[in-house]
């Protein structure tokens, strides 16, 4: 289990402790990626799983350790590995190359927009990428894939605390090989 932090956990960027690593205190088998890159065997694959803590207040997504954690999902060498980027924000993907190396970025952030209305879908998203994309679910962006999760919750800000035409999910993904190979 991989775990990125997204506006209000806490922890990893201000030096203090966050409700979410009071949660995951003792939870070995939870591993939180803050810009860095995890390898894991399955089956006769290998996964190369990189994690961005939150780009939050920077326009372009950018930062020094996401810049190293792309860099190392873009080198991946062509046996077979499969290249997974974590990162709260689906504008990630965003920065990747064209037909990037990087075989899924996959991101939360939107809450699907948390409101939708019909045949509109979300008028705010709080995220660069078309509103279809960041409303959720699985699309590609300039050739990478992306799949931006509505989750469970709301935003915690200064946004009304309501869901409205964005029902509540939690993405299970098959990774799986593509038709051509």
């Amino acid at each position: 289990v991989f775990f990125v932090r997204g506006d209000t956990d806490g922890g990893g960027t201000d030096g203090l402790p966050g409700h979410v690593d009071t949660i995951l205190d003792g939870l070995d088998h939870i591993t939180v990626l803050d810009d860095e890159v995890a390898e894991v065997r399955v089956g006769d694959r290998t996964l190369v799983i990189g994690g961005t803590r939150l780009e939050h207040d920077v326009p372009d997504v950018t930062t020094p350790g996401g810049d190293r954690v792309r860099g190392r999902l873009l080198a991946q060498p062509a046996d077979g590995a499969i290249a997974v980027h974590l990162s709260h924000r689906p504008d990630a993907v965003s920065v990747l190359p064209s037909a990037s190396r990087v075989d899924l970025t996959i991101a939360g952030h939107t809450h699907g927009g948390q409101v939708a209305l019909p045949v509109l879908g979300p008028p705010v998203t709080l995220s660069s990428l078309p509103r279809h994309v960041a409303a959720g679910g699985l699309h590609y962006v300039d050739g990478n894939a992306v799949y931006v999760s509505s989750g469970v919750g709301m935003e915690r800000g200064s946004a009304p605390q309501v869901r409205f035409g964005t029902r509540p999910s939690i993405g299970v993904l098959d990774l799986c090989e593509a038709p051509d190979g």
